[in-house]
């Protein structure tokens, strides 16, 4: 009996020796509160930490705990603490937001199965009519689109460029010409401000980078440049340096043989009071793409779009619309030599990360559905400046990791190579037949079929060379101008293209006795009615002799040799004076113009 009267007391003060210390450990966890509450965390901490080492059941105090390190920023302390809250967290969910927490951290690092079973759980304790139950839906999206992108991975192994074109800290969005000879990139140091650089290959390798130019560069901000197809026309960003609307403003600038002209901004059409930046221009240099933060858009950064008038004035921007702008950031758009494949970045859409890289296409100034270009091009990190080249072969882009930021190239898979239309190029120079002089000339690029104009390019001044951009399909004719000269035409058809990308032009001087073949004049087998695609070359030459109006001609017309001599005689008179009818009808004199058969 004595025993058991022992037992009982030592129990009892056993007992009284727990209910002291969980007073105690209360003590500290009121204190911790109430420091939290009041803002002074690094108290909180102090007593949530004395707390601890008296108890940890009380699921609060490893909530604020995680609130206080998700404020710091510190990940690891946070996802700990948020993980012992939800782990004591059996009969219902009392904090949402330790749920939300893991769930966007585990989205980040591609752990899509932990972050759809932490979201759901988010999902399903968040008021409907929330923001944050809007954003809880996208993040859930973005899991679902990632468990479906990591399982069918694309087929890509980006590599750094050389070290000798990665030569600062930082060098990023990266443009190619057509030729893919000419690289022009932002690139700066540490301490320094941003300037743009260029390299060029020599013998398949990138020489070292030189600054683009004097005219260009200054000892403020320039950078996120785009260039024409044939690198004659650039537009970048100048940020405080030069007079301009706004914080930063796009500028324009053309190179003539290797000089760059002075810098213009490029107006209140284009430019605002607002951030303007990181623009794209098209091929032929007519449009231009860019991002900017000025209000009446779809969110806070957005895609719009300028385009020239037929005098080459810039017209007043539009935004792009709800296809590709969200209520969020859409930025560094790319429009592909093609002229309608659209890459952008942005942080607004389902995706895997941060910014992702979307593709879309522009038809009649609208896009069509955007498609996010898939893992591992897109990944938790930003994935900005994608650059890819006219065949629709490689691509460039930045990779920001250590506090470095470098270029990087992959070839295109299949998968997305589907997804582009494929151009190519003809580069060359115009010249005079004659005497070999190189020409200032203007060159169009018509649909044979349509006759639209598809583009229009100007050679250069003191060199002659050009570069110009045909699309993957149908059939073109390249129109050659310059004053005082016959005009050149040339038939090209892509399905049909030879290995070769180099042309020379040689243009015939408008005098006596030259002689200058019409080539793009059709008719029909064995016969003188010359089809509609004959229009645009004819009005051509009807231009030529209102221009010049001494000027006389003679039309000689050919056949095949399909058929007898005295056949194909009288049919190349009849198509010659088909020619003849159509110039008089034009207005053309007839005295002017003499009609002579000629057989193939």
């Amino acid at each position: 009996m004595k025993f058991l009267n022992r037992l009982l007391f030592l129990f009892f003060l056993f007992s009284n020796q727990v209910i002291a210390q969980d007073k105690k450990a209360l003590q500290f966890f009121e204190k911790g509160k109430k420091d939290f509450m009041e803002r002074n965390y690094e108290s909180a901490v102090n007593n949530f930490n004395k707390y601890f080492e008296k108890d940890s059941s009380l699921q609060e105090a490893h909530f604020r705990m995680g609130q206080i390190y998700e404020s710091y920023k510190n990940q690891p302390k946070a996802t700990f603490f948020y993980k012992n809250t939800i782990a004591k967290d059996t009969a219902k969910v009392n904090f949402v937001q330790a749920y939300t927490y893991l769930g966007s951290r585990a989205l980040e690092k591609h752990e899509f199965e932990d972050a759809k079973k932490y979201l759901t759980v988010s999902l399903q304790n968040t008021n409907k009519n929330s923001i944050i139950y809007q954003q809880l839906l996208k993040q859930l999206k973005s899991v679902e689109f990632g468990l479906e992108a990591i399982a069918h991975p694309l087929n890509i192994k980006p590599e750094p460029l050389e070290p000798i074109i990665n030569f600062k800290d930082k060098q990023y969005f990266p443009v190619l010409t057509a030729d893919n000879q000419t690289i022009i990139f932002t690139a700066r140091g540490n301490e320094e401000d941003e300037n743009i650089y260029f390299s060029v290959k020599k013998n398949e390798t990138w020489t070292a980078p030189k600054s683009i130019a004097t005219e260009i560069n200054t000892p403020f901000n320039e950078g996120t440049c785009s260039i024409s197809a044939d690198g004659k026309i650039m537009v970048f960003t100048s940020c405080e340096g030069r007079e301009g609307f706004g914080s930063c403003d796009l500028f324009i600038t053309k190179r003539e043989g290797d000089q760059w002209s002075t810098p213009k901004n490029l107006g209140e059409n284009v430019n605002s009071k607002f951030w303007d930046s990181q623009p794209s221009l098209s091929s032929d240099g007519s449009k231009l793409f860019f991002s900017s933060e000025r209000p009446f858009g779809q969110g806070k950064k957005d895609i719009w779009m300028s385009q020239q008038d037929e005098n080459g004035h810039w017209m007043k921007a539009i935004n792009l619309g709800p296809g590709i702008n969200t209520n969020l950031d859409e930025v560094s758009p790319f429009i592909h030599a093609n002229g309608f494949s659209l890459f952008y970045s942005s942080n607004g859409k389902p995706g895997l990360g941060k910014f992702d890289i979307y593709l879309t296409t522009i038809k009649n100034l609208k896009s069509l559905e955007s498609v996010n270009l898939g893992y591992p091009i897109n990944t938790p990190d930003d994935e900005l400046s994608l650059f890819i080249t006219a065949d629709g072969q490689s691509a460039y882009y930045s990779v920001d990791k250590d506090n470095s930021v470098n270029l990087f190239k992959f070839t295109i898979p299949v998968e997305l190579s589907d997804k582009i239309d494929r151009t190519f190029y003809l580069k060359g120079y115009v010249l005079d037949q004659k005497t070999q002089k190189p020409l200032y000339s203007s060159i169009e690029l018509v649909n044979t079929i349509t006759g639209q104009k598809v583009s229009k390019f100007l050679s250069d001044p003191i060199t002659g060379d050009y570069m110009v951009i045909l699309p993957g399909d149908g059939e073109y004719v390249m129109y050659v101008e310059t004053p005082n000269y016959f005009f050149k035409s040339v038939k090209f058809d892509f399905s049909r293209k030879t290995s070769s990308n180099q042309l020379d032009i040689h243009m015939q001087k408008i005098e006596k006795d030259a002689v200058e073949v019409l080539q793009n004049i059709f008719f029909d087998s064995g016969s003188s009615v010359l089809r509609k695609e004959s229009d645009i070359e004819l009005n051509k030459l009807k231009d030529i002799l209102s221009k010049n109006q001494t000027l006389k001609v003679e039309i000689s017309g050919h056949t095949d040799d399909v058929g007898n001599d005295a056949f194909n005689l009288d049919l190349s008179k009849k198509r010659a004076n088909s020619v003849v009818d159509f110039l008089v009808n034009a207005g053309i004199g007839k005295e002017r113009i003499n009609a002579k058969e000629q057989a193939a």
